[in-house]
């Protein structure tokens, strides 16, 4: 059987790195660790269902090869589930992209994580992934994709 290291996957909120992208364009939001404290709170009516449709039904320019479990959440009983997800979603604002994984759906609705002010702001304003107006505003951003 190979020898597998898990790897601790942890970016301050509003870096400009992350697992999948970086760059003085990038904020990476949600990327938490049980090693380091993060804000919890409410989140505005209609954040979590947003957050939700960017999450599951994103544009995809990196996949990852598997899937990332919740460190927050203890061993589940047997035949139960951990949450996880291997997405990553990107969303654009004007002046910045903010990259998230798929987890933060979870974070927010089941340990409270409250992300930052821009990043909600950001999400609520985002169009629909992979509308015509979403890949617009990737573009200054120097994202490209097959057309």
């Amino acid at each position: 059987m190979p020898n597998c290291e898990v790897v601790a996957v942890f970016y301050p909120d509003l870096g400009t790195t992350c697992q999948v992208d970086r760059g003085d364009h990038v904020r990476a939001v949600g990327w938490l660790h049980p090693d380091h404290s993060f804000p919890t709170g409410p989140v505005p009516p209609g954040f979590s269902a947003a957050l939700r449709a960017h999450a599951y039904d994103s544009w995809q320019p990196v996949l990852a090869m598997g899937p990332h479990f919740c460190e927050f959440c203890s061993h589940p009983a047997p035949g139960a589930g951990r949450a996880g997800g291997a997405r990553n979603f990107w969303i654009p604002s004007t002046s910045v992209v903010y990259v998230a994984p798929e987890l933060i759906v979870h974070y927010v609705e089941d340990h409270q994580y409250q992300p930052p002010e821009e990043f909600v702001a950001a999400v609520l304003a985002c169009p629909p992934q992979k509308s015509d107006a979403f890949l617009e505003m990737l573009r200054p951003f120097g994202y490209t994709w097959r057309e």
